[in-house]
This record gives C-alpha cells, sequence and structure tokens, in this order.
C-alpha cells in the first residue's frame, strides 16, 4: 500500500483543504462551504458517538444524493465506522435483510420512503433517522417541498425513528478526533452490493485505501489542484462505485464542487448544466443518450465543460459521435471519454481524449496494473483474449463473510503481486490500451444497473410451486437491454394472466424494478444443456430466428 494512501478517507480529505472555504456542494439555491461541511460533519459524528457507535460498526444509508449522504458518510468515517450503501429504492423485505446481514447500527433513510419501510424497520428494533430532501434547502426552496411533502409526511411510531433536525441535537457525546495509525487505509469505508465478478450479488468490502486510490487516479487526469469554481454534476448514486469514488471522493479532495442530482431527468439536468456552468460529469450511456436530445442542452455554457465520463456498461460510439458533435457544435473542448471499472476495483481506465483509440477503454489510470489471464492464471500476451485482471491499491479487501469466493477472485501471481480477477473479457495492445469485450458471466446491465437472471429464476422457483423451470434471457431492442421469461408449467398446470401477475409482483416484492421481464411466455419445452441445465444461448438463438 502506498503511504499516500493509508489515510481514512476522513483524514485524506481534510489533509487536502485548500483553507479559502470554497464551496464544496452545489444543491439546488444552496452552496455548502467547506467550513460548514466540515463543522456538519463534526455534529453528526458528535451524534452517532453520543448513540454509542464506535470503531468497527457499521451504518446502513439508503438515501439518494442529497448532502445528508455526504456528510453522514464522512462523519461515520471520522469514527472509522463503515457505511452499508443501499440503493433507496429497495424493496421493503430486501432493506431489512440488508440491515440484518450486515447488523448495521442506525438507519438513515429518505422520508419519502418511510412510511413502506417503517413495519420491516419497527421490527427490527434499529434506531432510524429520516432525511428529508429539504434538510439543506433555503428559503422557497425549502418551503415547497415541505408543502408538498405535508400531504405524505411519514408516521414516527416507533421511539427509534426520528427526523435529520432531531437527529443532530444527539450531541451529548463529542467525538474525539482518532489518532492516526498505520494500517487505516485496510479499514472498512463501505459495503458495496453488486454482481460480483462471480456475476452473483455479492457485497464488496471497500478500504479507505482503494477509494483513496480512486481520488489519485482521477487527478491524474483532471489535475492535482483543480481551478475554484470547478465543479462535478454528481448525476450517480452514492451506492454506485462512480458515484462514491468518482463524483463524490475524487471531486472533494480535488478541490472541485459537488453538483448533487437526486434524480436523472434529461430535461431537469439540463437546466443544472446551464445554471451551475458544470465543469465535469460522469455517467452511464444510457444517461448521455438521453441528454444530448434534450433540445435545451445546448448554448455557450457548454464551453465551461472539459471532461464527461462515461462507465457502468460498453459505450456505443454513435452516442460518443452524438456527444462529441454537439459539444463541437458550441466550440467546447469536451469530448466523452469511456472508462471501465468495477465495483470491486473502482475507476481503473479511461480512453482519454488525446490518446483514444477507437474502441478501446483506454490505458490505467495511476498506478493500477492490468493483465490478461487464461483460466490457468497465466499471463497472456498483448492481443491475446482472456480474463481481465487488476492489481493496485484499488482493488476491494474481499467480499463480505464469503472467504470462498473471495479465494477465487482474489489471487497471487509467482512474484507476490495481488491481483484481482474480474470476469470480464478482453485484451491488451502494446500501447497499453485496454479493450473490453464481453461478460464472462450473465450479468445484464440495465440503465447502468447490474441485473441478474440466475437471481430471478431463484426467486421463482422458490415461491411459484406452478413452474417447473424457468429462463430469463437478455435481448436488445432499439439499441436498449431488456429481460423475457420463458417458463415451462409442471404437469396439470396452466400458465393465465392471473399466474403471469403474481410472477410480476413476486419480482417487483423482492428485487429492483430493472429485474422485472418486459415479456413473459410459456412454452412446452425448454433446451437443456449436456448437464441437464436450461440452454439459454440457444433460446436466444431460437428467439432472434422469429
Amino acid at each position: 500500500m502506498k503511504q499516500s494512501n493509508d489515510f481514512s478517507m476522513y483524514e485524506y480529505l481534510k489533509s487536502r483543504d485548500k483553507g479559502d472555504n470554497r464551496p464544496l456542494i452545489s444543491y439546488y439555491n444552496n452552496r455548502i462551504s467547506t467550513d460548514t461541511f466540515f463543522e456538519q460533519v463534526d455534529k453528526v459524528a458528535n451524534a452517532l458517538n453520543s448513540l454509542g457507535l464506535k470503531c468497527g460498526d457499521n451504518i446502513a444509508l439508503c438515501l439518494p444524493n442529497i448532502p445528508n449522504a455526504i456528510i453522514i458518510f464522512y462523519a461515520a468515517n471520522k469514527l472509522g465506522i463503515a457505511v452499508n450503501l443501499i440503493h433507496p429504492l429497495v424493496p421493503s423485505k430486501a432493506l431489512g435483510e440488508i440491515i440484518k446481514t450486515h447488523n448495521s447500527k442506525v438507519a438513515f433513510v429518505f422520508d419519502l420512503f418511510f412510511n413502506k419501510h417503517k413495519d420491516v424497520l419497527a421490527g427490527m428494533d434499529i434506531f432510524c433517522v429520516l432525511c428529508r430532501a429539504s434538510d439543506y434547502l433555503k428559503n422557497v426552496y425549502k418551503f415547497g417541498y415541505n408543502v408538498y411533502m405535508s400531504k405524505k409526511k411519514p408516521k414516527l411510531t416507533c421511539e427509534k425513528a426520528i427526523f435529520f433536525s432531531e437527529f443532530l441535537k444527539k450531541q451529548d457525546k463529542i467525538a474525539c478526533e482518532r489518532e492516526h495509525y498505520e494500517g487505516i487505509g485496510e479499514e472498512i469505508a463501505a459495503f458495496i452490493h453488486s454482481g460480483g465478478t462471480t456475476g452473483v450479488p455479492k457485497t464488496a468490502m471497500i478500504p479507505n485505501r482503494a477509494i483513496n486510490e480512486c481520488s489519485y487516479s482521477i487527478r491524474t487526469l483532471i489535475g492535482d489542484e483543480v481551478q475554484k469554481g470547478e465543479s462535478m454534476l454528481m448525476v450517480l448514486p452514492m451506492f454506485h462505485i462512480f458515484g462514491l469514488g468518482v463524483c463524490m471522493h475524487s471531486t472533494l479532495t480535488a478541490g472541485a464542487r459537488c453538483i448533487l442530482v437526486p434524480m436523472f431527468k434529461p430535461k431537469s439536468l439540463a437546466r443544472v448544466v446551464r445554471r451551475e456552468k458544470a465543469t465535469y460529469m460522469t455517467g452511464v450511456p444510457s444517461m448521455y443518450e438521453k441528454l444530448i436530445k434534450v433540445k435545451s442542452f445546448g448554448g455557450k455554457y457548454l464551453r465551461k465543460m472539459k471532461y464527461c465520463y462515461c462507465g457502468g456498461d460498453k459505450l456505443k460510439q454513435e452516442i460518443k459521435q452524438n456527444f462529441d458533435n454537439l459539444m463541437k457544435k458550441y466550440n467546447s473542448d469536451c469530448r466523452l471519454c469511456e472508462g471501465y471499472g468495477l465495483t470491486e476495483a473502482g475507476v481503473c481506465n479511461v480512453n482519454v481524449e488525446n490518446d483514444a483509440k477507437v474502441g478501446s477503454v483506454g490505458k490505467p489510470l495511476g498506478d493500477i496494473k492490468v493483465c490478461i489471464v487464461d483460466s490457468q492464471r497465466n499471463k497472456l500476451p498483448f492481443l491475446q483474449k482472456g480474463e481481465i485482471c487488476l492489481s493496485g491499491d484499488n482493488i476491494m479487501l474481499g467480499y463480505y463473510k464469503d472467504e470462498k469466493t473471495t479465494n477465487k477472485v482474489l489471487f497471487e501471481d509467482s512474484e507476490g503481486t495481488k491481483w484481482l480477477a474480474t470476469g470480464d473479457y478482453g485484451y491488451l495492445e502494446e500501447s497499453g490500451h485496454l479493450f473490453f469485450v464481453d461478460r464472462l458471466k450473465r450479468m445484464v446491465k440495465i440503465s447502468g444497473m447490474n441485473v441478474f437472471p440466475n437471481e430471478i429464476e431463484h426467486l421463482l422457483a422458490e415461491n411459484i410451486t406452478e413452474i417447473d423451470k424457468c429462463c430469463v434471457v437478455d435481448f436488445i431492442q432499439k439499441g436498449k437491454p431488456y429481460l423475457k421469461l420463458f417458463v415451462k408449467m409442471k404437469d396439470g398446470f396452466v400458465f393465465s394472466t392471473m399466474l403471469e401477475q403474481k410472477i410480476r409482483q413476486i419480482i417487483t416484492t423482492n428485487l429492483m424494478k430493472y429485474s422485472l421481464p418486459k415479456s413473459i411466455e410459456c412454452v412446452d419445452e425448454l433446451p437443456l444443456t449436456t448437464i441437464g441445465k436450461v440452454d439459454y444461448n440457444k433460446l436466444k438463438e431460437k428467439e432472434l430466428k422469429k
């Protein structure tokens, strides 16, 4: 581990304070300065300390991109408390399971969704803090939101549920500054839930050093000291490694301003870009594709934009060309650069414009190393395809409570260097450019989110006795991925509209909305492989021939 990464994220951010009280966060009509930001971090840290939380504990953070989320994250990190990052749209049942599995001590949830979660949370006897979107709004914005929410006001039926404003008053014990120690970079900063490199849902344990390395790597692109006033559109959420590592930590440590966007809506985002004169943006391909179709996204203000990065899914050249052409139209030097990364290792490569290769995801950033290996983990020469492996301070500690899978993806070579096997297929050119070819497993990306066919199939097998076998297959329609579910009924049962509704309800209740198949078809037989598993490749081939 590099000595420069052996800090907590909080320490790392404090050490890079420019001393000029510059704005760190933009949130609608409020700009939060450096001094105010750290004052709020201290208050939250004191409140957590007053609840008895200590180093090694963890809290659940189930919030959109609002200031509370960032402030709470750094407050927890200051105390050595890990943050269990959860999608705010997660079903109540799944929320309860994640909190229970990780033994989170406090849950921070969005007030708009509290009513649907309250029964599950009350049953867990966990201290719950409700965060409002208006907590850091000012004047008319704050008043307008509170009027809107008055009809949807959460009912606090549990003694252990309070609003964030009240939580800040719980500062009975002032949190002391922790002494720095060697190895603090290895402390877990975040639990991030993903499919893992095996294509099966896992929880990656991300240490401080990995996110600090992400900050260093990104600054090799944008500059170690950005100019005062430069800003990053934080559209990607914190539970996404690009949102946490790039949009949040890298931006703040570089001295730039985070422009928080709680929800992606193309038209409103275009207004934010114009109003804030944003400098940087990181997003997934579908975001850029929708944004450039908005008529209001265009004007002289685009000249302020310096870099826009794209990750989370393969970037189509058509989207890049359309984006770049729009920037050229308004005399902006900004270009859309594709990157490569994953939850377990953050952002690793970027195809920067002045050294770009078409079809490539670019060269490794900072001190990150990339190699290609065969099935026996032997390194392959340039241009030969195999599994992409990564090495550096950026890689995770492992998967939570899953030593077996951790040992499958983390390995050492003959020289003692630790590598992460990504589960992705690609090759390297001698120039150092990496070419990503495909996922080794069945994971499907929908709207930049990971969807796992096996998870859907297992859920239905466990809950619907009428189904004999089922298989989820992904297809592309008009350039967008979608899922189709094929089911084979057990003898004596008939597929019906009522059963289809039951299937959809079970998926919607237990999984993210992106997991819901676009269509469901009942078939007489499902093709099987030689070992008796459903052959989804044959299903896909058959469907495409229709």
